[in-house]
């Protein structure tokens, strides 16, 4: 289990990062090369990550589904690493969230987000790594735009991911966990929420995500966005944010 809220700014000092992991997964790049542990089976690799917040996009429908051209993208350094995800039949099988958790926090590892997540959606559909998908464009356009200018490729990139997290994955959850002291063993209490609401919800409050707003003007004009695409949405309430629910329109 995990918790993903990683919204705090860092400074960069650097164009890419030098990442060293050890893991299950083959972390390479141009010029870096794995060794094996006789020991315990294990690689050793490093990886360099971009830290910059201009993202090219490699084909139109990048990071959106059923799109894997993320994958031939010279500039994406997860390209050729393997993202296990969770297995009921072999719950310790899994490094998506460990090398997620690795990755820097703030703008210098926005870039890095994106194509981890999206490497991931290309390797393994889900309503899960197309919302985190989502979420790191989301965070790029915030990252690359400012009062003057805003990077409106990416912004509307940010949005077709979002879009796809509901018309593909409306019913996927994504698991949190919380609140270790309401548990008879003090261990954390997992939870899901519905990804449909946290997508509605990054796209009409701000609070939401800590970014700029993907839909510029008054919130409202988010029901009419979301109206467009074939969706309604009852706005979550505070103070816990936590009971909006979006419909899909009959036709």
């Amino acid at each position: 289990m995990r918790e993903l809220n990683r919204q705090h700014a860092r400074a960069t000092c650097g164009k890419h990062l030098l990442l060293a992991l050890l893991g299950t997964a083959a972390l390479v790049s141009a010029g870096c090369s794995g060794e094996r542990d006789e020991g315990d089976g294990e690689l050793f690799n490093s990886i360099v990550l971009p830290t910059d917040v201009v993202l090219d996009l490699y084909c139109e429908d990048v990071g959106v589904h059923p799109e894997t051209c993320v994958l031939d993208d010279p500039e994406n350094p997860f390209a050729t690493t393997t993202i296990i995800e969770f297995d009921v039949n072999a719950p310790e099988a899994t490094n998506k969230f460990e090398l997620f958790d690795s990755l820097p926090p703030g703008p210098a590892g926005a870039k890095a987000r994106f194509y981890f997540w999206a490497t991931a959606l290309a390797q393994r559909p889900s309503g899960e790594n197309q919302y985190y998908t989502a979420l790191a464009l989301h965070e790029l356009y915030n990252a690359n735009s400012n009062a003057i200018s805003t990077d409106e490729l990416v912004q509307e990139q940010a949005k077709k991911a979002y879009r796809s997290v509901l018309d593909n994955f409306f019913s996927s959850v994504t698991v949190f966990t919380c609140c270790p002291a309401a548990s008879p063993d003090g261990e954390p209490v997992p939870f899901s929420v519905p990804l449909n609401e946290l997508t509605a919800d990054a796209l009409y409050r701000t609070e939401a995500t800590g970014f700029r707003r993907l839909v510029p003007g008054a919130p409202i004009l988010v029901l009419e966005v979301l109206l467009d695409w074939g969706y309604s949405y009852q706005p979550a309430t505070p103070p816990l944010f936590n009971d909006g629910v979006v419909s899909v329109n009959g036709g």
